[in-house]
């Protein structure tokens, strides 16, 4: 396993996934790619030229690669996942079926849905969607979690301008106290969908090993240069 430590690997996940051997993380976070509803948004909302690339399209992509489906690569989480462990899959409301379903398909067995409060709302053509929600399963028996007494909604601050490097991007303030609470340090946390490498950082920020998949070259650059970042940062005072 050491050769993927600490690596953000570039690459399409169903395939790197393949090689990683079963039962090898220890907790899993992923903010996963999903087609919009309705066919997405037929204007980019990103000001930063190096994310222009990248615009909501009309076929409800995000993304320039096609999204894989959910029956694709949750099994694969599933396999690489240890017995008595945790994964957390992020979602919008129209995805959480869906996802609930392919998880529970495979084996896995509920938790709990955990909601991130984004604050602002964005429009819709009912109430304003302010949050997002974490699909919290385990593999296998219950592990009683490291750290108790964690509420289920997350009040977090969303990046936004320029600090913000990736359309999704998720804030590390949310993924620290889960991991905290559903791993121990020196654990491996995985995230196949590493986008701009929140995860990671999060790993690393408390004291665990991490493997990151992104198939997107530029944003696999970003996550990267997170990382370093964050990796100095330890040195610097540690």
């Amino acid at each position: 396993m050491d050769k993927w430590l600490n690596q953000i690997i570039q690459g399409d996940c169903l395939e790197v996934m393949r090689e990683l051997p079963d039962k090898s993380v220890d907790m899993i976070f992923t903010d996963p790619p999903y087609k919009l509803t309705g066919g997405g948004k037929g204007n980019s909302l990103l000001r930063k030229p190096e994310l222009e690339n990248c615009a909501f399209t009309t076929t409800g992509e995000v993304f320039s690669n096609p999204t894989p489906e959910f029956s694709d690569w949750i099994p694969l989480l599933y396999r690489v996942l240890k017995e008595n462990s945790y994964v957390f899959i992020m979602s919008n409301d129209r995805n959480v079926r869906d996802i609930w379903q392919e998880c529970e398909k495979t084996g896995l067995i509920f938790c709990e849905l955990l909601v991130m409060n984004k604050g602002a709302g964005v429009p819709s053509s009912y109430f304003f969607k302010s949050a997002e929600f974490i699909l919290m399963f385990r593999k296998g028996g219950y592990k009683k979690l490291e750290v108790f007494g964690q509420k289920t909604v997350f009040n977090v601050n969303m990046p936004i301008g320029d600090n913000k490097v990736h359309p999704t991007e998720k804030p590390i303030e949310l993924i620290i106290p889960i991991i905290k609470a559903c791993s121990k340090t020196g654990d491996i946390i995985f995230d196949p969908f590493s986008g701009s490498g929140s995860t990671a950082v999060a790993a690393l920020n408390t004291g665990r090993f991490f493997i990151g998949i992104e198939k997107e070259p530029k944003y696999c650059d970003i996550a990267r240069k997170r990382v370093e970042q964050a990796q100095a940062q330890q040195s610097l005072f540690g």
